[in-house]
C-alpha cells in the first residue's frame, strides 16, 4: 500500500491527473490513517470542477473522513445525500454499516436489508446485515446470514469477530473460539470501529468459559 501511495502522490501531481487517481489516492490514506492527508485531497476535489459522478464519489469517501474525525452524523447525512443520486454496493456497504454506527437499528435494518436485495453476495453488505440482525437480538437469523457469509471466505476480521459474538450468545464457545482466533489473523483495518483490544478481551472470555466447562 505504501508503495501504491507513493506513485498515486506523483501520478496526482500531474495537471491533468483524472479525478479518479485522486479518489484512489484519498482513500488509500484514509485506510493507511493518513486522516489530515486525506481530509485534504478530498476537499480540494470537493471544492473543484470535476463530473457529477467523480463528485459523489469523492463525497461518499469524504464521508468516511467525516466519520472518523467524530462527525457521524454528518458523515450519515453525506452517504445519504450521496445514495439519493447514485447507488452501488461500495455505498450500501458504507451507509449500512455507519447507520449501525447510528444507533438506530430499525434504520439500519430496513437499509441493510434492501443492500441484501440489491447484492446477497458481497461480503461487507452480509456483515452489516448480519450483525444488525446480532444487535436487534435476532440471533437465528443472524446465525444464517453469517454463515452464508463465512462461505465466502471474507477477508476481513470483523466478519469473523462478529460471527464469533453470535455463536457465543449461541452457547457454541468452541466454534466462537475458533472464529475469534481466525479475526485475529487478520489485519484490523484503520476504517473499522473493531479495536486490537476488544478482540484480545473476546478471545480471553471465551478460554475462560471453555476452561469453566470443561472442570
Amino acid at each position: 500500500m505504501d508503495k501504491a501511495i507513493s506513485w498515486l502522490e506523483k501520478a496526482c501531481r500531474i495537471a491533468k491527473s483524472k479525478p479518479a487517481v485522486k479518489i484512489l489516492y484519498g482513500y488509500l490514506l484514509l485506510k493507511k490513517g493518513k486522516l489530515e492527508e486525506a481530509e485534504k485531497v478530498f476537499e480540494e476535489l470537493l471544492n473543484s470542477g470535476i463530473d457529477n459522478n467523480s463528485m459523489l464519489q469523492a463525497k461518499s469517501n469524504y464521508a468516511l473522513v467525516l466519520w472518523k474525525k467524530g462527525k457521524l452524523k454528518d458523515a450519515v447525512k453525506m452517504l445519504e445525500d450521496v445514495f439519493s443520486n447514485y447507488k452501488n454496493t461500495t455505498i450500501y456497504g458504507s451507509l449500512g454499516y455507519l447507520l449501525i454506527l447510528d444507533g438506530d437499528v430499525n434504520k439500519a435494518l430496513n437499509f441493510n436489508k434492501e443492500a441484501y436485495e440489491y447484492n446477497s453476495s458481497d461480503a461487507v453488505i452480509l456483515d452489516n446485515l448480519g450483525y444488525t440482525y446480532y444487535k436487534i437480538g435476532n440471533i437465528k437469523k443472524a446465525e444464517e446470514i453469517y454463515q452464508k457469509l463465512i462461505g465466502l471466505n471474507p477477508s476481513f476480521p470483523e466478519a469473523y469477530y462478529n460471527y464469533s459474538c453470535v455463536l457465543k450468545d449461541l452457547g457454541r464457545m468452541e466454534k466462537a473460539l475458533e472464529m475469534a482466533t481466525k479475526a485475529k489473523s487478520y489485519k484490523l483495518s484503520y476504517l473499522s470501529n473493531l479495536k486490537e483490544q476488544e478482540l484480545d478481551d473476546h478471545l480471553k472470555e471465551l478460554n475462560d468459559l471453555i476452561s469453566i466447562k470443561s472442570k
